[in-house]
């Protein structure tokens, strides 16, 4: 099981990666519908960071979509 760093059991959904490398998971806490995002850091498990570590790789990626469309030109 993986809690937030105050102990709330998080359900994992997705994960990113900044430019930097920086790997964050987005996740409900239990019970609530809102998704939040959390660095790998903030993260415990029963097991370690080992458990942590199986379960972000089995995670999607999570992809934004690319917007490069046509600016409107001012009037």
């Amino acid at each position: 099981m993986i809690y937030s760093k105050f102990g709330t059991a998080l359900a994992l959904l997705s994960k990113t990666q900044s430019a930097g490398g920086q790997v964050c998971v987005q996740a409900t806490a239990d019970g609530a519908a809102d998704i939040h995002e959390y660095k790998l850091a903030d993260l415990t498990a029963d097991d370690g960071s080992a458990e942590i570590n199986a379960a972000v790789a089995k995670l999607p990626l999570k992809v934004f979509e690319n917007k490069s469309g046509r600016r409107r030109k001012p009037l």
